[in-house]
């Protein structure tokens, strides 16, 4: 993978952001707004993971044992973006069983999914 291919890559992750924020913010049911947040998740997960990545195809792992691997320092994947991405998606993998309790007790109280008329119902 070159580099091109890499900034286009995280080009994707934005734009899959926005996209699923506009979703969010736009979307009727409850059932699709939750569908939203897992693309917002797994859109930064993306883009950490391209920012973490070296810029070698094969990046090496930050651990070097071998003198001969000096030379390449540049290539050297940052584990920080990997730690904080398996941090995202546990905590992504909490928000939605949280979200998807929340839906079922909106559910049951409601019998409906719509946001305008759960809104309706509440006021």
């Amino acid at each position: 993978m070159d580099i091109l291919q890499m900034e286009l890559l995280d080009i994707f992750a934005v734009l899959l952001f926005f996209i699923s924020f506009f979703g969010i913010i736009t979307s009727g049911s409850v059932i699709k707004s939750i569908i939203f947040i897992m693309l917002m998740q797994t859109s930064i997960v993306m883009f950490w993971l391209m920012l973490g990545s070296g810029t070698s195809p094969s990046p090496y792992p930050p651990i070097i044992y071998d003198e001969a691997l000096m030379g390449h320092l540049g290539n050297i994947a940052d584990p920080l973006p990997q730690a904080l991405t398996l941090t995202a998606i546990i905590v992504g993998f909490s928000v939605v069983a949280v979200v998807i309790t929340m839906l079922n007790a909106i559910f049951k109280k409601h019998s409906t999914t719509d946001w305008k008329k759960i809104e309706d119902m509440e006021s």
